[in-house]
């Protein structure tokens, strides 16, 4: 059959680059469509859903089309299936697997996700995820990548169970080298992203590795945006999470038992803005906006024998933009906190479930032992919910050079906990009805070191609701008493420490002054 070569300029929206696409086009435009591939750039080739039969009309159900474009591709060694412009509808139902196999080494491509766009029919009950991994047919997914496509689970057209959370874009409990990048994740009554498994009779039976997510947006989701469970290397950077949903938190990092690794997981230079939507009403209490935004968190059974191992922590969470919501870390070990920006206005979440006051929240659940080393640092929070830091059951942690204006609570809230606290700024904490102070201390906690931090009240007389730079609040039987050292107070209620009643003089302090 004779051919000829037609260059069309198609330019594909991935962030800032357009690239050509060069085609290969039957004479006659009465042919049904054929197994072709095309020259994406110098090191990717495609093939188009469209030689499969999709029509992408957003009537048509795509669904065994774009399952025969993935298995098209693995067979003839494509590294992707292509979807032009429109709308492909996944009319199928599934399994309790999912619905679509995903395929190794073949990734998906789109031209944007302002004109390309997978969406699931509406009008099903409790619907399954859609892209998934087989345990059986593919053991393990990987070497791909997805990108430029709009994924929809058309949330408001379903039907649900009151406690259904299981309708994911996608579900990869095992494989490596995944990257998905400007892509849109909305409207799922689950994750937008799922890597990893939980609950395995063998350690990391099943375990995810080398994630890269960047450049996309998740919006209405209704559990997390994307959850890492069993996984070891992942990033998730230049990403915004915002509107309704987020039942458990924008960003789910948790280890479910003993038998996973959750391991080095970087979440950095995204925005969580959770002023444009709601949590779910299945929260309880009042309807409110204010959520977690990234939650760390060992639940369930918890550590074997109590004792926190080498199997969950070294993430990092930096430089991050937070309004009207929180970061959790609850069990985790070897955690760094930076750099990240919160603001929040206050909310009454007095019976909501699924989050707590303070902006940054370290804190063991139980009586976990080994709990260690999360650094809290040069963050700026300008919170009316509670404190701006709390630690609880931690030892060798840190919180140095943070910037803590407005809460109504303590700025930084220290129980049972040791480590470093050094040159932190707490502005305006507490209320007139009910002043507070910058540091509190409660607990048994050894060799406290507290020093060169500032409290600041902007306020004068009745109007003043900082009370001290640091206050002890209860006995400490801790071997090496705290150290208090060049702490300052600006314009305090009450002065610069406020010692124990109980334990007067078990403090060393030295050069803290009132001005």
């Amino acid at each position: 059959m004779k051919k000829i070569l037609v260059i069309a300029a198609i330019f594909i929206n991935f962030g800032c680059k357009k690239e050509s696409v060069i085609l290969n086009t039957p004479t006659s435009s009465s042919l049904t469509p054929v197994n072709s591939t095309q020259s994406f750039s110098t090191s990717t080739i495609y093939v188009s859903v469209k030689t499969q039969g999709a029509k992408g009309d957003g009537i048509t159900d795509d669904t065994k089309a774009i399952r025969s474009a993935l298995l098209y591709a693995k067979a003839n060694g494509i590294a992707n299936i292509y979807f032009p412009d429109g709308t492909y509808m996944i009319g199928e139902t599934g399994d309790g697997g999912g619905t679509i196999k995903l395929v190794d080494g073949v990734g998906m491509m789109g031209t944007g996700v302002a004109t390309c766009h997978i969406k699931l029919t509406g009008g099903r009950y409790n619907p399954n995820p859609v892209f998934y991994q087989d345990y059986i047919g593919s053991p393990s997914v990987g070497n791909l990548v997805v990108q430029g496509i709009d994924f929809d689970g058309n949330i408001a057209n379903q039907r649900y169970d009151a406690a259904y959370q299981f309708c994911h874009a996608f579900k990869i409990n095992n494989g490596k080298n995944i990257e998905v990048k400007n892509c849109k994740f909305q409207g799922w009554r689950g994750d937008g992203l799922l890597f990893g498994d939980t609950f395995e009779p063998t350690l990391n039976v099943r375990i995810v590795t080398n994630v890269n997510v960047h450049d996309s947006e998740f919006f209405n989701i209704y559990r997390e945006g994307i959850m890492f469970c069993c996984v070891n290397g992942a990033s998730f950077y230049n990403n915004n999470i915002h509107g309704d949903g987020y039942l458990v938190g924008g960003v789910d990092i948790e280890r479910h038992s003993i038998n996973e690794s959750v391991l080095n997981v970087s979440v950095y230079n995204n925005t969580f803005n959770f002023t444009d939507g709601y949590g779910p009403v299945e929260r309880g209490g009042p309807k409110v906006r204010y959520r977690r935004a990234v939650t760390m968190g060992f639940f369930y059974n918890g550590y074997a024998n109590a004792t926190a191992d080498s199997l969950s922590g070294h993430h990092k969470i930096y430089n991050n933009k937070i309004c009207q919501g929180q970061i959790d870390c609850f069990r985790i070990i070897n955690v760094s906190i930076s750099g990240n920006t919160i603001t929040n206005a206050y909310e009454n979440i007095a019976g909501v479930n699924f989050t707590t006051v303070p902006s940054i929240n370290v804190a063991d659940p139980g009586a976990t032992k080994g709990l260690i080393n999360v650094n809290v640092d040069n963050n700026i929070i300008t919170s009316a919910m509670g404190n701006g830091i709390s630690f609880y059951n931690y030892s060798k942690v840190t919180a140095n050079a943070n910037t803590i204006t407005g809460t109504p609570l303590d700025g930084i809230n220290i129980l049972g906990t040791s480590g470093c606290f050094y040159g932190n700024n707490i502005t305006n904490a507490g209320t007139v009805a009910t002043p507070a102070s910058g540091i509190l201390i409660n607990g048994n906690s050894s060799g406290l070191y507290v020093a060169s931090n500032i409290a600041v009240n902007t306020t004068s007389g009745i109007n003043r609701t900082t009370d001290y730079v640091v206050k002890i609040g209860s006995s400490n039987n801790g071997a090496v008493p705290p150290q208090i050292i060049n702490n300052t107070a600006q314009n305090a209620l009450k002065g610069v420490i406020s010692q124990y009643y109980y334990q007067l003089n078990y403090i060393t302090s030295l050069n803290n002054i009132a001005i």
